[in-house]
């Protein structure tokens, strides 16, 4: 477990709790309970009400689709430049769309859903935020379904490994094959086959549930342009850099 940061502290890694200013910041952070988040543990069932928002410090979130197969296609990610629980702002009495899940574990902050309501109609700077974040990941859900359509598993699954990394800020993805077959809504057999591909070119290095980047640059060559299409539209949705190809690098 770890500690909300110290008034006066900057201490938080979440982009969207940096971006308060200190007044609207000293009136969040009382309402911040601190978890850790454990792998496969669900934040959010499909078609459930949504209690508690999440703003991610560390870790990875997958939003995730029912295909009615007993299985699940992965929708969206978030890491911590956002927060997992977006219907909040759009609802009065939210339910969730997809089931959200802890894909890599870290730790949050964790916010009751009426709270979080109640700040975001007071404060304008969070209030912005949090609307930039909601476009985000409509955008980032649109391009995921285009590209689950229209590409090649090589280019998608090299575009989910960056994505992933990109929101970790490093480079091990504690992953099987087997997840990524769900994730990606394939048999297991063509993640092998990609996965040994790219690991026979240098770019990965595979371990029992790991999967280590080793050369970024070439596996961007290998990914669909759908990996910088997302992350170009999501710098210029928050205000970065048009041409920045993943998140700020700390």
């Amino acid at each position: 477990m770890f500690v909300v940061p110290a008034a006066g502290s900057a201490g938080f890694r979440n982009e969207l709790l940096q971006a308060l200013p200190p007044d609207e910041l000293a009136l969040v952070r009382p309402c911040l309970l601190p978890v850790t988040l454990v792998l496969s543990q669900i934040l959010h069932e499909a078609e459930a009400p949504i209690d508690e928002v999440y703003f991610l410090e560390a870790g990875l979130v997958s939003l995730t689709a029912d295909t009615s197969d007993n299985g699940f296609v992965e929708v969206g990610m978030t890491g911590r430049e956002g927060f997992v629980g977006i219907t909040v702002l759009l609802n009065p009495e939210p339910l969730s769309v997809h089931r959200a899940f802890v894909q890599i574990p870290g730790r949050a902050y964790r916010v009751r859903a009426k709270t979080f309501r109640e700040l975001t109609e007071t404060l304008p700077v969070l209030r912005d935020r949090c609307l930039r974040t909601i476009q985000v990941m409509l955008m980032q859900s649109s391009q995921i379904a285009a590209c689950n359509a229209r590409h090649d598993l090589p280019g998608r699954l090299a575009r989910w490994l960056l994505m992933s990394r990109d929101r970790i800020d490093g480079n091990d993805l504690p992953v099987t094959q087997e997840f990524l077959s769900y994730m990606l809504g394939v048999r297991r057999a063509g993640i092998s086959v990609v996965a040994n591909s790219l690991q026979a070119q240098g770019l990965i290095r595979q371990s029992r549930g790991r999967i280590t980047i080793l050369d970024h640059s070439g596996l961007e060559g290998k990914a669909c342009a759908c990996y910088r299409v997302i992350e170009r539209n999501r710098a210029r949705i928050m205000g970065g850099t048009a041409d920045a190809p993943g998140l700020p690098r700390e």
